[in-house]
């Protein structure tokens, strides 16, 4: 991930600049547009290659000739890794102070903490996986790899004190780099993030860049077998970059793709690849700058996606990307340069470091420095989707000791409403049960399950499957006089299905089927949209025009409802309008209408149950009708700061 400083009788080797320069072009180009190199992730990969086979070959060679001191081996590291991370880190912490919320914040201080440690990884096990949609909120997350690196060379110098001079050097480093490789496989049998960030699952890369420094390489010119070589290890890698994907088991055994190219072109030093474009002058350029690049591309695409409620455009990424290269060239010619060759550099350097640490553990202990918004805004910046009292009924299959069973079934003489559906209809529950304490005119069943649309037989989760099943036994003993079905409706709703649980549905004399549209779906979060747009103008609206997903899905369900025939009421067109979606419904955080991406609060559920009260319950209605009104669009409140 960065150069090695090359020692007295090590030449230096422009096309590993180049290739590290290959290496860094994949990752920043994943990172800004997945879909554009959906493998470039194994990027990092080569890194490692790359690492194991400068660091090995210095250490080597030190330890052959007797001048190897473990002492200057640190020093040379903390002055390579630690001048362009310090920076990054202080730059990364105070875009923190003004973007992240104090929950955001207090996670960033937990990352830097980690970092400082280089432990990153192993942090990063306990956390969201690599490839979970809402790693863009982590500006550190790329530190892992550093957290890799580091924790195989402490003991990596050791360990080849120990057997450099061993006849049997080369049959050692095979035995360790297949016992990690054996060790990644774990990924394969459900612990896929502790192989992806565990050190001992990622060793044997960085030991196969070992072993290749222990080998003699070539020294003739144009050799047919090294251009062979280049040319191979080159299809490798970008055929991985392009074949793999997030969903692919990885590192091992996908990493061998991508590693073995690696090994392939730095075995190749006389190939035409390597002597005419890797050892050109841009890609050594791209190659020196690489490890300041990889520092500070990913903060500066987190923080647009952060600023930008998870939807930058095109130009945006791709400025953030540009800038992201200014700053490594400078990073790298006023800060690593200058620093590179300073031995006395090495205590100020370890001590800042320790410095920034604590800075991280004080946004820990501040629980992220919520001081920095005013009250209503630190409110709103808690809200989580637990504060709806639908999570906490037993009738909602994530509910601790949650049992669906006939308890979930009011029993009484009066109209009986049916609520079947995921997580966004466990939302609806207490807004429903409101109504009816309220009313006194009907009577509720409910069975919501997480992640499960109200639709029989899709085939894709058996516990959906049996789940579902097991609650329309319910609807044909139960005998509702309504059914409503609501879901997070999509693209990726499966209509044929649905329109087969529908046939089921009438087959069982259900007399009412109506299906509730899909709530908006806030692309970051509304608190979060909330908070952005106060970030701008320092006031709270009661619609935001942006930030949300579109009306797609509201046209697709209404068009389906038609063709089968049921009712149908839509639930984006009571909660927007051509000024926006609703965001909240009065002046305290318990008036945000949604808590996070999707699920209503309490009082946003209030508010639609009774904009829907109407052509839902049964009469009278009256009671409810306040409930559904919006305050005017122009009544946001300023905040003070």
């Amino acid at each position: 991930m960065y150069s090695a400083m090359p020692m007295q009788g090590t030449p230096y080797r422009p096309e590993i600049d180049g290739l590290r320069a290959i290496s860094i072009f994949l990752v920043v180009a994943y990172h800004a547009h997945p879909w554009l190199i959906p493998g470039g992730f194994i990027g990092v990969d080569i890194f490692f290659v790359i690492s194991g086979f400068l660091i090995t070959r210095i250490l080597l060679r030190e330890m052959e000739s007797g001048g190897f001191s473990i002492t200057n081996f640190y020093g040379r590291r903390v002055r390579r890794i630690f001048p362009a991370l310090i920076v990054v880190l202080v730059a990364t912490y105070a875009m923190g102070w003004f973007i992240l919320l104090p929950d955001q914040m207090q996670l960033l201080g937990e990352n830097v903490a980690a970092s400082v440690a280089f432990a990153a990884n192993l942090f990063q096990i306990s956390q969201a996986g690599y490839f979970a949609p809402d790693v863009a909120e982590n500006p550190l997350l790329h530190l892992w790899s550093l957290g890799v690196e580091e924790q195989f060379y402490i003991f990596w110098p050791p360990a080849l004190l120990l057997i450099a001079g061993s006849i049997r050097r080369s049959p050692w480093f095979g035995v360790l780099a297949a016992v990690s490789f054996g060790v990644s496989l774990i990924g394969l049998f459900g612990h896929k993030d502790w192989a992806f960030y565990s050190p001992l699952a990622r060793a044997w890369e960085l030991l196969a860049g070992g072993i290749l420094a222990g080998t003699h390489l070539s020294s003739r010119r144009f050799a047919i077998p090294e251009n062979l070589a280049s040319v191979s290890g080159l299809l490798a890698i970008f055929g991985s970059a392009l074949a793999l994907d997030n969903s692919s088991p990885f590192p091992a055994p996908y990493a061998l793709l991508p590693v073995i190219g690696a090994v392939l072109m730095i075995a190749s030093p006389n190939s035409l690849l390597n002597r005419y474009v890797l050892s050109s002058r841009l890609f050594v350029w791209f190659g020196l700058i690489s490890y300041p690049l990889y520092l500070w591309h990913w903060p500066l695409l987190s923080y647009l996606s952060i600023l930008r409620n998870g939807v930058p455009n095109f130009l945006e990424i791709w400025a953030a990307v540009a800038m992201a290269v200014i700053l490594s060239a400078v990073t790298y010619r006023f800060v690593e340069i200058p620093l590179r060759k300073r031995p006395e550099m090495v205590p100020k350097l370890s001590a800042g470091l320790a410095a920034i640490g604590v800075m991280g553990i004080a946004a820990i202990v501040t629980s992220g420095f919520a001081v920095r918004f005013p009250p209503v805004l630190q409110d709103i910046a808690r809200i989580r989707v637990e504060d709806n009292p639908g999570f906490a009924d037993h009738c909602f299959s994530e509910t601790a000791g949650a049992s669906l069973d006939a308890s979930c079934v009011e029993q009484g003489d009066r109209s009986l409403v049916f609520l079947w559906g995921d997580s966004t209809a466990a939302a609806l529950y207490p807004a429903l049960k409101d109504a009816e304490d309220r009313l006194g005119s009907f009577r509720l069943a409910r069975f919501t399950l997480a992640g499960c649309a109200p639709i029989l037989e899709v085939g894709l989760n058996t516990q959906c499957d049996a789940d579902n099943r097991k609650v329309f036994g319910f609807v044909r003993s139960a005998r509702p006089d309504v059914v409503l079905l609501h879901a997070m409706w999509g693209t990726t709703t499966n209509l044929e299905k649905l329109a087969a649980t529908i046939r089921e549905l009438r087959a069982s004399k259900v007399p009412r089927i109506v299906l509730l549209g899909p709530v908006p779906v806030w692309k970051r979060t509304l608190p979060h949209a909330l908070i952005n747009h106060y970030r701008f103008s320092h006031d709270l609206p009661v619609r935001i025009s942006a930030g949300m997903w579109g009306p797609e899905g509201d046209r697709m369900m209404e068009s389906f409802s038609k063709g089968a025939g049921i009712e149908y009421i839509s639930a984006r067109q009571i909660l927007c309008d051509e000024a926006g979606c609703l965001t909240r419904l009065g002046p305290s955080a318990s008036d945000v209408v949604t808590t996070d991406m999707v699920h209503l609060s309490e009082r946003g559920a209030k508010f639609l149950v009774a904009a829907i009260g109407r052509t839902l319950l049964p009469e009278p209605y009256g009671q409810l009708s306040n409930e559904s009104k919006a305050p005017p669009a122009e009544a946001g409140k300023r905040v003070p700061n």
